[in-house]
């Protein structure tokens, strides 16, 4: 019996998904917060030298622009170490075999560079992080409702956000220097200061979340609030509700990279680099005319949430819709001096 070829026109189900980029924002929680059983010392390979150390990484750039070389290449990141001026480059990709463009091999292994996989089928001529898929799984599974929710702000798609915030500053110096922010551009801006739990926050803002600044000053000045400060009173110097328009950048250069920071001869030496967008919805300036005790605002989560913010320089804090309408109420409808 004769047997015969059939042919076909397959029309098969694209079953990947996904892009690099989404390696890339792996790699980068990664390297600043994100552990679930991780080891960050893995994430960074021997042998580099004592001072490429991920206890010493100060700073982690996603495709710095300013380092694309003559080629046109550019590396998916810059890391900036503490005690070392050069930036290390690094290139992800899903396994060793993808890494073959010569531009790209030559430009890591000139300068001290690296490469990051899933799976590492070949040997490579440059240092290689291998990350075991399961990690990249299961951070996919903690973070899909974050990324799923970028993915369609960035498309325009998003539904309003139900996300609320709340950055507490205490002192006339935060005050001033939002005001003199706002006075300056009418694209308004804030930065936060490069440390870690600044960064695991603002990995979860959202494009269209709202947030409250709040300036505030005790009547106590010591330099740290206590866990309860609910029967402490604060006057208020002003507010300013805002929704965000872009969650996250590093801005390195221009006006703007320096508006907050003080003479600096190093990237990693900066203070100030993860940059937050945003339109103002409504403010108010000026202090109360009399102080608010605080436990007729501020309970339960709010309490921690403004105790954690300020004593950490007024990072980003999340708190829940009917904190955030108690709060927006109160400094809303307080009278204060013009």
């Amino acid at each position: 019996m004769n047997s015969k070829t059939i042919r076909s026109q397959k029309k098969s189900l694209n079953r990947n998904p996904f892009n690099e980029k989404l390696l890339h924002r792996f790699y980068l929680e990664a390297l600043y917060f994100y552990s679930a059983g991780l080891q960050k010392k893995k994430l960074i390979p021997d042998g580099l030298g004592d001072e490429i150390k991920t206890s010493k990484l100060k700073l982690v750039v996603p495709e710095d622009s300013s380092k694309t070389n003559q080629s046109g290449y550019r590396q998916d990141f810059s890391l900036y170490f503490e005690g070392y001026k050069p930036y290390i480059p690094v290139e992800i990709k899903w396994k060793s075999s993808d890494f073959k463009a010569k531009h790209q091999v030559e430009y890591i292994k000139n300068n001290n560079g690296f490469l990051v996989v899933l799976y590492k089928d070949v040997e490579v001529e440059v240092p290689c992080v291998e990350i075991e898929p399961v990690y990249f799984q299961e951070w996919m599974a903690r973070r899909i409702f974050t990324l799923t929710g970028d993915s369609l702000a960035s498309k325009g798609i998003s539904a309003e956000s139900s996300n609320k915030w709340l950055v507490a500053l205490r002192g006339e110096p935060a005050l001033d220097n939002f005001q003199r922010m706002r006075d300056s551009t009418k694209q308004y801006f804030w930065a936060f200061a490069n440390k870690s739990f600044v960064t695991r926050q603002i990995f979860n803002l959202q494009k269209n979340d709202k947030l409250i600044f709040l300036f505030f000053k005790s009547r106590k000045d010591s330099m740290a609030l206590k866990k309860d400060i609910g029967n402490r009173n604060i006057d208020i110097l002003g507010w300013a509700e805002v929704q965000i328009t872009d969650p996250y950048y590093i801005c390195l250069e221009g006006e703007q990279a320096d508006f907050f920071e003080t003479q600096i001869s190093n990237v990693s030496d900066r203070q100030w680099v993860h940059f937050i967008d945003f339109n103002i919805l409504d403010e108010e300036f000026g202090t109360t005319n009399k102080p608010i005790l605080l436990n007729t605002v501020i309970e339960g989560s709010l309490n921690d949430s403004v105790v954690k913010s300020t004593n950490n320089g007024g990072v980003l804090t999340p708190i829940p819709q009917s904190v955030y309408d108690t709060l927006s109420g109160t400094i809303k409808t307080t009278p204060r001096e013009v």
